[in-house]
């Protein structure tokens, strides 16, 4: 089964569209302890927070975002589901400082399979004969190379969660290889579900999908 894109569903597609029960979630939530679980700022009401190199602004009482740097640019579902979730949820812990593969959170290992399969092929597809090419595109969002693999680089994804790409070069007798990990403490900031659409929206700046 190929993986599921919530982005090709016209129901998914944009972050307008979102449920209103997730700004309601936002909504209940103190501003104050929102922003100091996320490393969000508080702005005019609202919240300012990265995301993979960029910055976006959050207007919960009216149910509306925006990047900051690209006011009439229309953000996409997963983009919207990430930053709004994070804000009503995160507990606000530590990065943990290790890295682990979305397989092994708390109930991984079932949920990231079939249609919720994570879409390194999309990296080995684009960065497996040119690696450096992902160190570049790793900087371009506020990452760096890192030990590990052939390549390995990491990534800012969130104020309070980083994430990785492990890249192994493929050769005569071996296809390329590439592997996401993210911070031990992700499932402390995002659900599950929260987790794939960022693994997903990774993979897509990384390859310099612009709509992401």
């Amino acid at each position: 089964m190929s993986n599921l894109d919530p982005e090709q569903i016209r129901l998914y597609r944009w972050a307008d569209q979102l449920p209103a029960a997730l700004w309601d979630d936002l909504r209940r939530r103190d501003p104050t302890e929102a922003a100091q679980a996320t490393g969000a700022e508080l702005v005019d009401g609202g919240y300012r927070l990265a995301l993979l190199g960029r910055t976006y602004r959050l207007e919960p009482e009216v149910a509306r975002l925006w990047e900051e740097d690209r006011p009439d640019h229309r953000v996409g579902y997963q983009t919207g589901m990430v930053l709004v979730t994070t804000l009503a949820h995160s507990l606000g812990v530590p990065p943990a400082g290790r890295m682990v593969t979305p397989q092994e959170l708390p109930g991984g290992n079932l949920f990231f399979q079939g249609p919720h399969a994570l879409p390194t092929a999309a990296l080995e597809d684009a960065f497996g004969a040119r690696p450096q090419r992902l160190v570049e595109r790793a900087r371009a969002l506020g990452g760096e190379e890192t030990g590990g693999a052939d390549v390995a680089v990491r990534v800012p994804a969130l104020p309070m969660l980083p994430m990785y790409v492990l890249l192994w070069r493929g050769d005569s007798e071996f296809p390329p290889r590439a592997v996401i990990g993210l911070d031990a403490r992700a499932h402390f900031h995002l659900a599950l579900d929260g987790i794939w659409a960022l693994c997903n929206l990774l993979v897509r700046r990384l390859r310099g999908e612009d709509h992401a």
